[in-house]
Order: C-alpha cells, then structure tokens, then sequence
C-alpha cells in the first residue's frame, strides 16, 4: 500500500519544484537569442517566481519552513556589498 503524502510533503515537493523550474528557466532566458522567446520566457518565469513565492509563504505561515532572523546590521551589510559590486560593474 502506497503511504499518502501530508500536506506539508506536498508543499515541500512543490517548493522544490519551482526552485528548478526557475533555474531552468532562468537558464533558457540567458540562452535565448531571439527576443520574442526571451520576453515569453522572461513572463513564465516571473510566474514561476510568484508562485514560488507563494509555496514559501504557505510553508513558512505553518511554521514549515524556519528562515534564520537577520539583524538590521547584517542587512546592511549585505546591501553595501552588492552595491559595492554594482558600482564596480557600471
């Protein structure tokens, strides 16, 4: 007999899910070289984003899917490194 999966393995599944979709889609946009295809793919994965969104916040509200607390501190850290690296990319 199969064993039934629990709402919280499904979500699980379909937070997994739509981490690789992204990432493939991601891929295939960065890969595109006609420009129509690209602003489809670029829509489906913005969709996908939304509904990755989506799963994490229902396992997150269930209290499924524990993310770490961060300091103001350490957000600003953060920030300044990534717009250190923008600057130097410009």
């Amino acid at each position: 007999m199969a064993e039934k999966l629990s709402e919280r393995d499904i979500l699980q599944d379909c937070l997994v899910l739509e981490k690789h979709l992204t990432e493939t889609y991601n891929a295939a946009v960065n890969e595109t070289a006609h420009n129509m295809l690209r602003s489809d793919l670029i829509n489906i994965l913005t969709e996908e984003h939304q509904l990755h969104s989506s799963v994490f916040g229902a396992l997150d509200n269930r209290g499924w899917y524990l993310t770490r607390p961060v300091t103001k501190e350490a957000l600003r850290e953060v920030q300044s490194y990534f717009k250190g690296m923008q600057g130097r990319l410009q």
